[in-house]
């Protein structure tokens, strides 16, 4: 990563320093300046005030060309003379922006206009319908914050703020404010996920249902303990710049720039605390954005294109982290998950009150890696670890649908035939009448026929629901014996395959240590595939095959508490984890990310309620039923050596402390209410977890 302000970026500051005070010529035309060379003349404009740009532009056209190239901006941002300055727009501003041309479908009807109007009264008349239309669209669509747009339903805002650099807006950079209020009961992994991915990954990893923090490394740096937990949260969604600006990896501007904006005093007091993931556009040029497309979405390109490409990915990536450390944001160790991932950043407000940091500071920080792995399989193991991956994923599938099978034929056997209930109870109440007697009001006649009907009724109801058992007979015999082909036939065919390809892929060479089988075997709990696999590792390896690291780093016992349990198939969970301890399996091996696996199992859990209460979900699911289960885990997985901080941390709050996430710590929603400015009521302002999702990609 090259930066062109490695020796360059301190000049203001030194001549600051030092007491020097440079400012531009008074008189350029009758110097011969004009005719200076190109580079020259940059470098002595470059250090001419913002203010003073029109004069010069105005002095001739060398002047105005050279002001206006991008070698000059270039120039002023790397040496540190660009004038950096922001300006968050408005909710009215934000309209008018989005629509130009204010709102449409505006006339004037019959009854607006009087006779003898002039053109003039009808333009203002028009006008004032225009203003009060655009009036109630802005209220309608969120635009009458001050602070951006406001979401209808969850509150949150999108920020837009506008970069200028000596004095011309050159790009913008955009936010997101999520308004947690103090009470906990905002909700903020509903308000995350309506927003966009990127913040339902992000508020999903660092926060509870309820916006309160689960990461330990940001807990570590709050003044008051939970006050990180509540109160704005604020995610810096994208930054773009005109490329002029940060030319050869410069980050002056891009980094005044962030700073300004999280410094906004329209923001003060408005978030406590701010992420942000590098991006690696914030630094590609157009040409490299136009090389990626063409590699990697049109199919194109030589091996060469491709790997830089990947190459200037990650400079432009690594560039947009350095200047976030400059701002002042520090890294999520938590979130740190396979090489050359995006890196994660947080800021808490006092973080900003620090001088922005120069790229040789940032350069000395040590950023978190994720720790060496395995290296992927090749040759005969990647071959073991394919077919393993398709057996498995095709006998789950079977599985699945023998298990649904077993359901829908219970349901099937015990059908009640509710579709006659209400006709034979209506059957029988007539019968119970005529059985009665016949009344006096009745005829002989009427009798006779009502009498007849009932019995022809109660024919076809016998006939009918002969039919149906018959039918209902023919489904079962079917179901069942689809049921046991399933059982005796495809799923010992499937594991008799399977074998036969990895007896022999083993005789070539191959490793089941080394090529992860297990592992891949334990993802979706295949105990049909367990045993001969074990059998295949050789005596003094199967403890580390049963418990090493994959290239995802986790072990068998982790990959099974990836996946979440669902009430239909808890005890296969049970079951496999029981199986894997017998065979010698530890649990108390730390995967990559620091948990053992029952710090995997609660995080898992803690999604799971999460997610249903989110989503609405917990129906015939509840935490009360669970806690068998959760019990029988717990005891299962704890690791003999003592927990891992990491595995207190992920303690699973809906099951280990009666805690219903359905209640909140206030019945008062104050995260939506609005003062009279349309402002949110001064009182609430008072992102791998291990979600599993890069190793669920791999196995």
């Amino acid at each position: 990563m090259n930066d062109c302000s490695d020796e360059r970026c301190k000049k203001k500051t030194k001549q600051e320093a030092e007491g020097l005070q440079v400012t531009a010529p008074q008189d350029f035309s009758s110097g011969g300046f004009a005719s200076l060379p190109t580079d020259v003349l940059i470098s002595i404009l470059c250090r001419s005030p913002a203010s003073d740009h029109k004069s010069l532009r105005d002095t001739c056209q060398a002047f105005r060309a050279t002001i206006d190239s991008d070698a000059y901006k270039g120039e002023r941002a790397s040496s540190g003379w660009a004038e950096v300055s922001t300006h968050l727009l408005s909710g009215g501003e934000l309209y008018d922006r989005d629509f130009p041309n204010g709102p449409e479908d505006v006339s004037l009807s019959d009854g607006e206009v009087e006779e003898g109007d002039t053109e003039e009264q009808k333009a203002a008349t028009l006008t004032a319908k225009k203003m009060i239309k655009r009036a109630d669209e802005m209220s309608e669509y969120g635009y009458s914050s001050g602070l951006g747009c406001r979401d209808q339903d969850y509150g949150y805002r999108d920020i837009t703020i506008d970069v200028q650099v000596d004095g011309k807006r050159c790009g913008s950079i955009s936010l997101v404010l999520l308004p947690r209020g103090t009470q906990h009961n905002y909700p903020f992994h509903e308000a995350a996920d309506a927003h966009s991915s990127e913040m339902q990954s992000v508020g999903w990893s660092l926060c509870d249902s309820a916006g309160r923090l689960k990461v330990r490394s940001i807990k570590d740096f709050e003044l008051i303990s939970g006050e990180a937990g509540k109160g704005g949260f604020l995610h810096i969604k994208s930054v773009r710049i005109s490329e002029a600006y940060h030319q050869m990896g410069c980050t002056n501007v891009v980094a005044e720039a962030v700073r300004y904006a999280l410094s906004d005093p329209q923001l003060r007091g408005e978030w406590t605390l701010a992420t942000a993931i590098s991006d690696y556009e914030v630094y590609m040029t157009k040409e490299d954005m136009e090389l990626k497309r063409k590699v990697r979405y049109g199919n194109e390109g030589t091996a060469e294109e491709k790997e830089r490409v990947d190459r200037r990915f990650w400079e432009c990536a690594m560039l947009d982290t350095k200047t976030l450390l400059r701002v002042g944001l520090k890294q999520i160790p938590e979130t740190v998950s396979e090489k050359k991932s995006p890196y994660w950043l947080f800021a808490l407000p006092p973080f900003l009150n620090d001088p922005i940091k120069s790229f040789e500071e940032v350069d000395q920080i040590p950023l978190i890696e994720p720790p060496d792995l395995p290296p992927k399989p090749t040759g005969v193991d990647a071959e073991i670890l394919d077919v393993m991956k398709r057996s498995c994923n095709e006998l789950r599938q079977l599985l699945d649908s023998v298990s649904s099978e077993k359901l829908e034929l219970d349901k099937i056997e015990h059908h009640q035939f509710t579709p006659f209930a209400e006709l034979e109870a209506q059957l029988e109440e007539l019968r119970a009448l005529i059985e009665a007697g016949k009344p006096d009001h009745i005829s002989e006649a009427s009798w006779e026929e009502i009498s007849a009907r009932l019995e022809e009724n109660e024919e076809k109801l016998r006939v009918h629901r002969a039919a149906i058992e018959e039918a209902i007979e023919e489904v079962v015999r079917r179901q069942r014996d689809k049921l046991k082909n399933d059982m005796d036939v495809k799923i010992p065919s499937i594991v008799e395959e399977l074998q036969t390809k990895v007896t022999a892929l083993v005789r070539k060479g191959g490793s089941i240590r080394k090529s992860h089988a297990i592992h891949c075997c334990s993802r979706l709990r295949i105990t049909q595939f367990i045993d001969f696999l074990i059998d295949m590792v050789p005596p003094e390896e199967r403890a580390q095959a049963l418990s090493s690291l994959d290239t995802c780093g986790i072990t068998p016992l982790h990959c099974v508490v990836l996946g979440t349990p669902e009430v239909r198939d808890r005890d296969e969970y049970v079951d496999f984890v029981e199986r894997l301890l017998g065979m010698g399996a530890d649990t108390n091996v730390k995967s990559a990310r620091g948990v053992t696996p029952i710090g995997k199992y609660r995080l898992t859990m803690t999604d799971k309620f999460e997610f249903g209460n989110v989503f609405g979900m917990r129906s015939g699911d509840e935490p009360a039923g669970w806690r068998p289960f959760h019990i029988k885990m717990e005891g299962l997985l704890r690791p003999s050596q003592g927990e891992t901080d990491e595995d207190i941390e992920a303690k699973c709050a809906v099951l280990d402390n009666d805690v219903d996430p359905d209640e909140s710590d206030d019945d008062e929603d104050t995260w939506m209410d609005d003062d009279e400015d349309g402002n949110e009521n001064d009182s609430m302002m008072d992102m791998d977890e291990e979600n599993g999702s890069d190793e669920e990609q791999e196995e």
